[in-house]
This record gives C-alpha cells, sequence and structure tokens, in this order.
C-alpha cells in the first residue's frame, strides 16, 4: 500500500542534495567551464595594430559667415521703385545702376540738374576755345571752367538718387525691395557682397585664446560643405560686455560653395601631431600607478604603462608605453591580466581620427 506521505518526503532530500558540496548548480558550473576553457584555450580578445597617424585637437564655435567685403546700398530720396534691373545672384560692376527710382520727382531736379549741365558744358567748351585764341582772360575761363564742375557734380548727386548704383564690384546677396514699393530715405534697398572668401568673428574663453593664435588654421562647415581658413587676428584684451576674446577668421570659398551670410560651425586647430599613436577612451584602463593598456606579445598578454599627451573626444595621444608594430588588445580587455594566454579572434583596422 502507497504511504501517503512519500513524496512530502523526497522533497526536501532533493533540495539538500542539491546544497551538499559537489553538488553545484548550472551558473556555477557553467563559470568554472570558462575558466578553465580561458586558462587552457586562452582568453578570446580582439586587437588592433598600433601604427602612428595625423591627430589633431580643435576648438569649436558657431558663427555667422558673410563677404569679405560687403555693403548695402540705401534709399536716397522719398519715391516709389520704378525698376530693378538685377537680381539676387547676378553680378554686379561698382556704379553700375540697380535700383531705378521716377526722374520726376521735384525734390530730385534731376532734368533741371542735366539741364543745367548741358548749358555749362557749352558754356565752358565756348570759353575754352576763346581762351584759347586769347579772346577771353583767364578769369573767364577759370569761372566757366568752375561752373562746369559744379554743374556736373549737381547732376552726379541727382542722377545717383533716382539711379542707385552698386556701391562695389560682387555679387548682389539681398534684394530689400520689389518693383511698385514705396521707401523713404536711408531704406536698405540691396546688398552687395564679394564672397570668393568669407569672414566671421567668434568670441572665445580666456582658456581658449590661450591657444590660438594668428595663423593657426581653421575649418568652417556649413551643411554638407566645408571650406578652409585661417584665424587672422585674437584680441588681447577682453571685451567687457562678452567676457570673452574676439577673434576674426577669414576662409577661402572656391566656387562660392557656401552662401554669404549662412551659419557654420567653425573648429579653429590648436594642435596638430603627423605621426601621433592614439587610443580610444575605452582601450584605457587605470589604477594607482596610471593608465595602461594590454598588448599581445607571443601569445600572452602584456601590461603596458602609457603616458598620455593631449586628447580630442574620444581619442587620446600616447607620448610612449606604445610602438608602431604593438598589437593593442582593444575588445575583451576585463578579462585580462598579466602573462594570461590570449585567443585572438580577429583583429580591427588601425586607428585614424577622421
Amino acid at each position: 500500500m502507497k504511504r501517503p506521505d512519500a513524496v512530502p518526503f523526497l522533497f526536501p532530500l532533493a533540495l539538500i542534495l542539491l546544497t551538499l558540496p559537489g553538488c553545484a548548480g548550472p551558473e556555477e558550473r557553467s563559470s568554472r567551464s570558462i575558466e578553465e576553457i580561458h586558462h587552457a584555450e586562452g582568453v578570446p580578445v580582439i586587437t588592433r595594430p598600433v601604427e602612428t597617424t595625423p591627430f589633431r585637437t580643435y576648438v569649436s564655435y558657431t558663427g555667422r559667415l558673410s563677404g569679405i567685403t560687403e555693403s548695402t546700398a540705401t534709399a536716397l530720396v522719398s519715391d516709389r521703385v520704378e525698376e530693378i534691373r538685377l537680381r539676387v545672384g547676378d553680378r554686379v560692376r561698382r556704379d553700375t545702376p540697380v535700383v531705378i527710382f521716377p526722374r520726376d520727382n521735384p525734390s530730385v531736379g534731376f532734368e533741371q540738374a542735366r539741364v543745367n549741365l548741358e548749358n555749362a558744358r557749352q558754356a565752358y567748351e565756348r570759353t575754352r576755345r576763346l581762351h584759347l585764341e586769347e579772346g577771353v582772360s583767364r578769369q573767364a575761363y577759370d569761372n566757366a571752367r568752375t561752373q562746369f564742375e559744379v554743374a556736373q557734380a549737381n547732376w552726379q548727386t541727382a542722377r545717383k538718387m533716382v539711379e542707385v548704383q552698386s556701391p562695389l564690384t560682387g555679387y548682389i546677396t539681398r534684394m530689400a525691395v520689389s518693383e511698385s514699393d514705396n521707401v523713404q530715405p536711408g531704406d536698405p534697398l540691396f546688398t552687395v557682397s564679394v564672397f570668393d572668401r568669407l569672414k566671421t568673428t567668434v568670441w572665445t574663453s580666456d582658456h581658449h585664446a590661450e591657444m590660438i593664435a594668428p595663423g593657426l588654421p581653421a575649418r568652417a562647415i556649413w551643411r554638407d560643405r566645408e571650406i578652409r581658413g585661417v584665424v587672422q587676428e585674437i584680441d588681447m584684451a577682453m571685451d567687457k560686455t562678452t567676457r570673452a576674446f574676439s577673434t576674426k577668421l577669414q576662409f577661402d570659398n572656391p566656387d562660392l560653395a557656401v552662401r554669404s551670410g549662412v551659419t557654420a560651425t567653425i573648429h579653429i586647430e590648436t594642435y596638430r601631431q603627423d605621426e601621433a599613436i592614439l587610443l580610444l577612451q575605452q582601450d584605457l584602463r587605470s589604477d594607482a600607478e596610471g593608465f595602461y593598456v594590454y598588448v599581445a606579445e607571443e601569445g600572452r598578454a602584456a601590461r603596458r604603462p602609457v603616458l598620455l599627451g593631449r586628447h580630442q573626444g574620444v581619442y587620446r595621444e600616447v607620448l610612449s608605453g606604445l610602438v608602431p608594430g604593438d598589437h593593442l588588445v582593444s575588445q575583451g580587455i576585463d578579462q585580462l591580466r598579466e602573462g594570461r594566454t590570449l585567443r585572438v579572434m580577429g583583429q580591427e583596422s588601425p586607428l585614424m581620427q577622421p
């Protein structure tokens, strides 16, 4: 006859057996098996060959790029825009009329100035001929010439009021008015820029100012376009309002790839080493003695103390402790100690700063 308490009796017995020495659970057995595998076959790691590569550090800012030379023409009269002869993007030569106003504006006196100029020119030419023939005095000739020059200046002024000219040779980068718009004196009409070179000013902290000097290379990045330039000037005195140092830069803009007026990311290079050995931050370990890495030597882990230099992001410059040709352990580091057998599972590409 089956005992009713058989099952309750067997359960605690099984539990006791599991806790006896030599009856380890699956986690402990697995742990010991991994340790045994590492001891017998080596710790699986990935290595990376050590090579020299160019390395640079930089400080970054945001700046508005503008043409190396830029000028905005303004209205000189209160009137309606009659004609716009050029558009944004057009190349224009200095003194070319761009925005035209009506010539019949009474405050300008354009026609009167034109008539006065023509009369003064005829009088001057007549007096000049007579003076050459000794028919009039030198004083009369000088007076006629002066009247002609004054009339010419008055007409030029009147003409510039109704035919607003480009202040320089470049590209029209902004048109502030449209035909039939009414404007007042001083209102902006259009902007002309010379932007085969661009400029910007950024404000640097006192810490960064110690690293920046005229002539340092710089890059400006706008969208997917990059242009290169240099630091032109950095103030030697801090601005009292911004509590920073004004730093002026210029950039070449071949093919006008970057537009004037855009906001770009500015990188100023503060250090360059053409043959540097680099590490990633994740390659390093540290203790009371300092930073160290592991390299693979004849199938075993060798601990190497390293002296570090400058850093940029996750990249660290190595001044001593590694040489080209070493094989750095880049993955599997936490399982290592000095002299441990390695099982190299693969190799990464040499490290290069992008």
